[in-house]
């Protein structure tokens, strides 16, 4: 299998075959992108090509081999997170002419690290620095044996290597989205490569690289369910933006709907449950956090690390009541934390203790049975007749 491709490296080869339509130079160091929205009747094959190609290139065409769309937003995403190689400069998408022109950034740098080098060939700062080790997780391996929290300077301090690259872990922009209405699971997909997404509903903001409009109540059936559901569909409006950020997990909400998010049991009442304010960036998840607690789970002298966002919107949350009660809901998993925590698991580390489990799996006989159904006490317990 052939190793997936650099793309700031595969995008200016494709740009100097001329190969596809509309992609092409239009000064010195900028180029066009082809941008036709997909629900334009004179949208062709053709138009989307370059976008077809990177799917075959990184091997996501497997994932949705016939899926316009998530070719293009594969692409984008690529193009989007490159912000240091490439910068967007004029956005023509809605033109007779639909494009993109973008800027190409020092040219002649080596910012995309190749698998293919050995440790000693990285600069000291790509793996010892904090920041740089979690931008390029896409690209290399933590050994979470050499994870040193005693000595972390900011996020993360790991030595990796990549020659031992496992090509099933996530990226660290690899999120699982999942939307709930009440107890029912409405939505569900992993958005990949993209530190950026907007949940809205039904107002959508330009210039983010990825959204997820929140379904309709159109396929529920409770009459009031689907009202006071619809009241709180309405208020989202422009909803919130999550970001990936060296350190962790951002939120930003932009819409008047009231957010109540957390990583805790939703089971555990607290007294000042988060509310996101508005228009404020708001810290949901620390990956610091995350790895000491990760760090204390393989040693076995913690719990399971916690690292799924839970939101609530439009009703307070956590507040002691079970979450499946609560209208609309939306799940946020970083798969690089789940990735981690599932390998602690293979080797060994569990929150699970003897003094925990009290086991109640079979009777020894008929008698067993019965007596333990209707309360009735054992021989020893009997008593005695004078």
């Amino acid at each position: 299998i052939l190793p997936k491709p650099q793309f700031a490296h595969w995008l200016i080869e494709q740009l100097e075959t001329g190969q596809y339509k509309g992609l092409s130079y239009v000064g010195h160091g900028k180029f066009r992108v082809p941008w036709k929205h997909n629900s334009r009747k004179d949208c062709n094959d053709e138009d989307g090509k370059i976008f077809k190609a990177w799917a075959v290139a990184s091997g996501k065409i497997n994932d949705f081999p016939n899926d316009k769309a998530r070719w293009k937003t594969n692409f984008r995403c690529a193009l989007n997170n490159l912000r240091g190689r490439f910068r967007k400069i004029e956005d023509n998408s809605k033109s007779d002419d639909p494009h993109k022109v973008y800027e190409i950034i020092n040219p002649g740098s080596k910012s995309c690290v190749s698998r293919n080098l050995s440790l000693d060939q990285l600069p000291k700062a790509t793996y010892s620095t904090t920041c740089a080790l979690f931008q390029q997780l896409n690209l290399l391996h933590i050994d979470m044996e050499a994870l040193d929290i005693n000595n972390m300077t900011g996020n993360i301090a790991a030595i990796t290597d990549p020659a031992q690259f496992n090509p099933q872990q996530p990226s660290m922009n690899d999120l699982e989205i999942s939307i709930f209405y009440r107890r029912r699971e409405m939505f569900k997909t992993v958005v990949l490569n993209c530190p950026q997404l907007q949940l809205h509903y039904p107002q959508e903001t330009q210039g983010i690289q990825s959204a997820i409009c929140f379904p309709s109540t159109e396929d529920l059936i409770d009459h009031k369910q689907i009202h006071y559901t619809n009241r709180i569909l309405d208020s989202i409006q422009r909803g919130l933006t999550l970001e990936v950020q060296q350190s962790g997990i951002f939120a930003y909400r932009q819409g008047s709907c009231h957010v109540f998010a957390s990583t805790s049991d939703a089971m555990v009442a607290q007294p000042n449950p988060q509310k996101l304010p508005l228009n404020t960036p708001v810290q949901l998840l620390s990956f610091e956090n995350y790895l000491h607690e990760l760090r204390m789970f393989k040693e076995n002298n913690g719990h399971s690390p916690e690292y799924t966002i839970n939101m609530c919107f439009g009703e307070k949350f956590p507040d002691g009541r079970a979450l499946e009660r609560k209208l609309i809901v939306v799940k946020v998993v970083p798969l690089i934390c789940r990735y981690f925590h599932e390998q602690a698991q293979v080797d060994g580390a569990s929150s699970l203790h003897s003094s925990d489990v009290s086991l109640q799996t079979s009777h020894n006989s008929l008698m067993e049975l019965i007596t333990s159904a209707f309360g009735l006490p054992t021989m020893e317990e009997q008593p005695v007749q004078y």
